[in-house]
């Protein structure tokens, strides 16, 4: 045996389980024997929307058309920006009194849109990006119009529930971040905290002018991370694209067959199964660091998952 006081026996140095042991006579080591099947009860860590709201604004934007027979376009939101700091910065702040709500101030959105071209016939012209400012901070500019106040005005303030805070640009709480969710290089992901998304909409589009109509929906989330157990009703099955090889050969009947798939199934943590206890050595004896184990590894079969239980 060892010398279990020595520093260079790491096997026999404090080691924490689960608080919830309850084997019931059954030795099972998941570090060697992996249970394969479909957990009753999954455990997720997913972005939960814990409060969202939105507005509608609507604005006419001038266009450049590279050709003369253009009949329809598509937009779609690219990215927002905003100002964070001065008079015209986008703000996020606690409302007083109510500390789990903020009072969220939209103004001078810079919408940058990607536009596709289209003829009579729905075939693709051209592409090119154009950008908006929509809730126009400045009511002398010429994004400004005070006939478009009820569908374009200068700011809007929303009120939004979000508990556990926002985030920040830096640790002395200097400004709140908000997210904005695009189809841009950088901003295709979530974020914990307020999150800011739009949806666009070509209301008209007159290509004599070279202008079009957009609605935009400006919807605000605020979402965190939460950890949920969800019933599980058995793994999505990718749909398997066709191919047509000609040759025959062990990759073309690999090919031709079905999609992989992994069978070892995640452990259902807490009760009643307590499956994290599998990690558990199963009493072998602890002399790692000098003789390996005396117990052979079983391979899962990921078609009896039953056996391996």
């Amino acid at each position: 045996m060892p010398n279990c006081k020595s520093k260079s026996c790491k096997c026999c140095s404090k080691r924490y389980v689960s608080c919830g042991i309850d084997k019931k006579g059954k030795c099972l080591d998941v570090c060697t024997d992996p249970i394969c099947g479909d957990p009753d009860c999954l455990t997720v860590l997913t972005p939960v929307v814990y409060d969202e709201l939105g507005i509608n604004l609507c604005r006419n934007i001038p266009l450049e058309l590279p050709v003369t027979n253009v009949d329809s376009i598509s937009v779609q939101v690219m990215d927002i920006t905003f100002d964070t700091t001065g008079d015209t910065a986008v703000t996020a702040v606690p409302i007083n009194g109510r500390p789990n709500c903020y009072l969220i101030t939209l103004t001078n959105l810079s919408v940058t849109f990607y536009v596709t071209l289209y003829d009579c016939a729905r075939r693709v012209l051209g592409t090119q990006t154009v950008t908006a400012n929509y809730l126009p901070a400045d009511d002398n500019s010429a994004d400004y119009d005070y006939m478009d106040e009820d569908t374009n005005p200068t700011s809007v303030e929303l009120e939004i529930f979000a508990p556990y805070g926002v985030a920040h640009s830096d640790y002395t709480g200097l400004p709140a971040i908000i997210h904005v969710i695009g189809f841009g290089e950088d901003n295709t992901a979530l974020s914990q905290g307020l999150n800011l998304l739009a949806i666009p909409k070509v209301l008209n589009f007159d290509p004599q002018d070279s202008t079009v109509t957009i609605g935009l929906s400006v919807i605000l989330k605020s979402i965190y991370f939460s950890q949920y157990k969800i019933p599980h009703h058995g793994k999505a099955v990718v749909p398997k694209a066709c191919t047509r090889p000609t040759d025959d050969t062990i990759c073309l009947d690999f090919v031709c067959g079905d999609l992989l798939d992994l069978a070892i199934k995640p452990l259902e943590l807490g009760p009643p199964k307590y499956e994290e206890t599998l990690k558990d050595s199963c009493d072998v004896p602890c002399d790692p660091c000098c003789n390996p184990p005396t117990s052979t590894p079983v391979v899962p079969d990921p078609d009896n998952p039953e056996e391996n239980a």
